[in-house]
């Protein structure tokens, strides 16, 4: 079964509820079968009673400690999703970045060109191309 960040938290703290819940109506149940001992073994019941709380109170911190693990796993779960939408918009910011810079190179190609054709020189225009890739390498590699 597939549950999404809220809803596995949600089920998480209901299993945490039920569990307590659960607890609580055992301990009720065995305090009160401790009730029904005789008095003459008070100190059987007196040190049921004892047995009793020291396990109440460390489920009482399993318990808490359950409930504070399943929140911050809430919350670093929110920011994983956070992150991931950060991380596609990025991409997607470099991908249009790119294209970009892509179609201002073709344009500067387009205009040196124009201007060479105005001055009448014949120049190839691979020769531009790999002029142009060759200084954009660098200011890549300078970074």
């Amino acid at each position: 079964m597939h549950y999404g960040v809220k809803g596995f938290n949600m089920a998480a703290m209901h299993w945490l509820d039920i569990l307590e819940k659960e607890f609580d109506k055992a301990f009720v149940d065995v305090d009160l079968l401790l009730g029904d001992i005789d008095p003459d073994q008070c100190e059987l019941t007196y040190e049921g009673r004892q047995k009793m709380t020291a396990l109440s109170a460390a489920f009482a911190q399993l318990c808490h400690k359950a409930q504070t693990i399943f929140q911050n796993n809430a919350k670093l779960e929110a920011q994983v999703m956070n992150l991931r939408t950060d991380c596609c918009e990025v991409r997607a910011t470099k991908n249009v970045l790119e294209k970009e810079l892509h179609n201002q190179l073709l344009q500067l190609h387009a205009v040196q060109l124009q201007l060479h054709a105005k001055s009448g020189q014949n120049v190839d225009s691979d020769a531009i191309k790999a002029k142009l890739v060759r200084n954009t390498s660098c200011q890549i590699y300078r970074k």
